[in-house]
């Protein structure tokens, strides 16, 4: 799978007044939330890298996403013009780079902040270090199970 890029930086107000910032992500769209739901599967990671590169990218967005939250509560609680047209700038460029972000999420994974997520492990492999003896019987049993 390709590896996707992050760079700290920026969103959009079409994100902020979809709930991004306001810790709603994950929340049901609105008008849904009388309708059934199930599980339905957007993607599959079908190696441990691809797993480990998806977490990676989740965590960046996520923390971009608070980083996000965080700009905002800043810029609403401060008084001086200066500091808050800078910090204005700064949540800006912030949510460009999140909006960019999390369409990359989408298209790689069909994921996106905006909705919630389960992760089923549908195949796991368990390992433990043996000695050569104990790795031939090891061998020796899985031959004899075939």
């Amino acid at each position: 799978m390709k590896k996707i890029s992050f760079a700290i930086a920026g969103l959009s107000a079409a994100l902020l007044t979809a709930g991004y910032l306001l810790g709603q992500a994950g929340a049901t769209p609105a008008g849904t939330a009388a309708k059934s739901q199930k599980l339905v599967r957007v993607s599959s990671l079908k190696t441990v890298e691809a797993n480990r590169e998806f977490q990676a990218n989740v965590q960046k967005v996520q923390t971009q996403r608070q980083a996000a939250v965080e700009l905002t509560a800043a810029l609403e609680k401060e008084t001086n013009a200066t500091k808050k047209k800078d910090l204005k700038a700064q949540l800006d460029a912030l949510l460009v780079t999140l909006n960019d972000n999390n369409d990359k999420m989408r298209k790689a994974y069909g994921f996106s902040l905006d909705r919630n997520y389960t992760l089923v492990v549908e195949t796991a492999h368990v390992y433990m270090f043996v000695t050569d003896e104990e790795a031939a019987k090891v061998e020796q049993a899985e031959k004899a199970k075939k």
